[in-house]
């Protein structure tokens, strides 16, 4: 996954539009499209400014999620599926790609 698709799942994370998005980040709207295009990359300004709006940056550099930013559903859940054995997460893993395709 990109970094541009990254900011995108991290603006629906937020439930926000590009256009809030850019300015979260101080940038244009035409800018940030073009993150989430991955025509440009943002600046560190801008991810220092989009970090204390909420955006996991580390998750959209790097890939590896920060839990600080995860609800704390989204933390019971994960630390659920971490202790689970093998052929349980790969039931929760088919559930929840069923889920996602349908």
């Amino acid at each position: 996954m990109s970094i541009g698709e990254r900011l995108h799942e991290e603006r629906r994370r937020l439930n926000l539009t590009q256009s809030e998005m850019g300015k979260l980040g101080s940038v244009a709207y035409g800018t940030y499209a073009n993150y989430e295009k991955g025509i440009r990359y943002p600046d560190a300004d801008c991810l220092a400014n989009l970090y204390a709006a909420g955006v996991d940056v580390l998750y959209v550099v790097t890939g590896a999620r920060n839990n600080a930013t995860l609800s704390n559903a989204e933390t019971l859940l994960l630390e659920g599926f971490n202790r689970m054995d093998e052929r349980g997460k790969a039931v929760v893993q088919a559930v929840v790609q069923t889920y996602n395709n349908g």
